[in-house]
């Protein structure tokens, strides 16, 4: 006996495969106590019945079913082992042949069949030891496949991971994490082998607009195919990145080795970018037109004057001041860094700090600018924000408005601009004569300020905390406002109107959709924009056409037109020769404090009753 049970434990652990070390520990036991059959039943806790046991191991494995006739006995044997209610080893003798079933540990049954004959004695509790060590290594083999199997998932995921943490998952393309990695390889390689390279910030024209009109779906796709066309144009060693909504950055690797080889590249390459971009791409029924602004940061470098090092992040701020002179050099074009934009920029920063304590501590005023008609009275004034700083002087609006605008405190600013005009109008209407021909201010309207939910009832709110009429304000928008939603705007520009709250159409014809808006829209004023009036003759020009079938267009369509930026006499006959509704220019007057205009317009007023 002591040598059986040698023999069967030297044949147990000869391997970490569960299913090996347990086939040549299964064939030694049935050699050496002359078996009919030795089979393995493993435990399936999710169901119940003799579905739940699973046959792992049989020998013989000839196909045969060597237990029918004992089904019955092995499966109520492995049930009191499942569930724990009998001895860790049972016996059955039927029609001398004996069934010896061992619990293995608590994953299953051993079942050991000795047909015509029975077990010698001592062997049942000779082989528990065995059977027990045997259990214990099929458990430590089977521990070590999951171990092994969790390592690969875990390797598997890890490396899933960190392909992800470097890349852009709508696009495919490298991410910012990556991008950034690879500026600081490429700024080393340039200092140590004494060549440039470039760094293109690219940035998308107009990409909200799609996003807003066409929904994030489209503006999605459109981002795809922008990655493609970039990567398929880009040189071999280049690299793209996307690093966030719109923008791409594209790494020139090795341009030269001198400032000018890298400027060459870069102008090379990025009227290839401009071009690529330029053919429309078609997504479902839309076709699609997108232009990029690029700005370029050359790398390593240094100013005379200015040198903000070389690392990844002042050479991406650079490249980024580059692409916003693009923007506002017109867009689709390229713009190199230069010092100068630094300045500008840091410029642009004071300014900005400057207006926050301005908003706040009401440091802004508001000045007027009358609109006369045909007969020079004054019938209107339009309100503009004025702003005198003491470091930087008078600031002009369409800078701090610009700068109010990309800070979010245009909602500020614009609030403050509307509850002083307001209040201004309140005090002039109560001064102004009864047979007065001046009929309403006018006050500009942001396109973010008239986007707010709850716009319609602050313009409300505000216009009768001031008591003034309603009707005597009017409230002055771009086409901008018009792009994100019109029926949206059409709304909110009725229920205004329903309050006796009426609008005018600002710059009017520079924009893209004027002429299929004005029919839509319950106004019935509009403001021509001041370039038509400044070309009015110049040479070689449509100008003069343009503006006829403006008034012509607007008359039938029962609309009164304002021109502004009128300043010579010419300029004035030829509207006076057109009966236009009203003109506003520095010819007549320039924008004054409220209290000129109150005296204005009375003594005005005084006078003509005299005469």
């Amino acid at each position: 006996l002591t040598t059986l049970q040698n023999q069967l434990l030297l044949a147990v652990g000869g391997s970490l495969d569960a299913h090996e070390c347990m086939r040549t520990f299964m064939q030694t036991t049935y050699k050496l106590l002359d078996l009919d059959s030795i089979s393995l039943f493993t435990f399936d806790h999710s169901t119940s019945g003799k579905d739940s046991f699973i046959r792992y191991i049989s020998i013989p494995d000839d196909g045969k079913d060597r237990d029918l006739d004992h089904k019955l006995i092995i499966y109520k044997m492995l049930l009191d082992f499942k569930n724990k209610k009998r001895k860790m080893h049972l016996s059955e003798i039927l029609h001398d042949t004996e069934i010896l079933a061992y619990a293995f540990s608590s994953i299953g049954g051993l079942v050991l069949v000795k047909k015509q004959s029975i077990f010698p004695s001592g062997v049942k509790t000779t082989l528990i030891p065995v059977i027990d060590k045997a259990a214990e290594h099929f458990q430590l083999c089977e521990q070590q496949k999951r171990t092994n199997k969790e390592l690969k998932i875990n390797k598997k995921a890890q490396l899933t991971y960190e392909l992800q943490a470097k890349r852009d998952p709508l696009t495919n393309l490298p991410n910012r994490r990556e991008f950034r990695n690879a500026l600081s390889k490429e700024i080393s390689n340039a200092q140590r082998y004494n060549h440039f390279g470039a760094l293109m910030y690219i940035d998308l024209d107009n990409f909200k607009t799609v996003n807003d009109s066409l929904g994030h779906s489209i503006g999605d796709i459109l981002l795809t195919h922008v990655a493609r066309r970039l990567t398929e144009q880009a040189r071999g060693e280049d690299r793209v990145f996307r690093i966030g909504g719109d923008e791409f950055v594209y790494i020139l690797v090795n341009t030269g080795n001198s400032k000018d080889d890298a400027i060459k590249a870069s102008r090379t390459v990025a009227n290839r970018v401009i071009s690529c971009l330029s053919e429309a791409i078609q997504i479902d029924a839309f076709s699609l037109h997108i232009t990029p602004s690029i700005g370029i940061a050359i790398f390593p470098e240094t100013f005379d004057s200015f040198d903000d090092g070389n690392d990844s992040e002042n050479i991406l701020r650079h490249a980024d001041t580059a692409m916003y002179r693009a923007k506002e050099k017109g867009r689709n074009c390229y713009k190199f860094f230069n010092p100068e934009m630094h300045v500008e920029v840091s410029k642009r920063l004071i300014i900005e700090e400057h207006l926050r304590k301005a908003i706040k501590n009401h440091e802004l005023h508001v000045e007027y600018q009358p609109i006369v008609n045909t007969k020079n009275e004054i019938i209107a004034a339009e309100s503009l924000a004025r702003w005198d700083n003491p470091m930087f002087g008078s600031i002009p609006p369409e800078k701090f408005i610009s700068i109010s605008e990309e800070s979010n405190m245009i909602l500020k600013l614009s609030e403050l601009i509307l509850r002083r005009a307001c209040t201004f109008a309140a005090t002039l209407y109560q001064q102004l004569p009864k047979d007065s021909n001046f009929s309403y201010i006018s006050i500009n309207i942001s396109p973010r300020q008239f986007l707010q939910n709850d716009f319609v009832e602050s313009v409300i709110s505000i216009i009768e905390e001031c008591s003034v009429p309603n009707k005597f304000i009017k409230l002055e928008f771009t086409e901008t406002v018009l792009l994100d939603n019109l029926d949206l705007t059409i709304k909110k520009m009725k229920k205004l109107h329903e309050n006796n709250i009426d609008f005018l159409l600002d710059d009017f014809g520079t924009g893209y959709s004027s002429l299929s808006y004005l029919h839509k829209l319950p106004i019935w004023l509009l403001k021509i924009d001041k370039s038509f009036v400044n070309d009015i003759y110049a040479e070689e020009n449509n100008t003069q056409a343009i503006l006829s079938a403006i008034l012509i267009l607007t008359e039938k369509l029962g609309i009164k037109c304002i021109v502004e930026g009128v300043e010579t006499q010419q300029q004035v006959d030829y509207f006076k020769s057109h009966d236009i509704y009203g003109m506003q220019g520095y010819f007549f007057y320039k924008p004054m404090l409220d209290t000129d205009l109150t005296d204005l317009v009375c003594n005005l007023q005084k006078n003509r009753v005299n005469e």
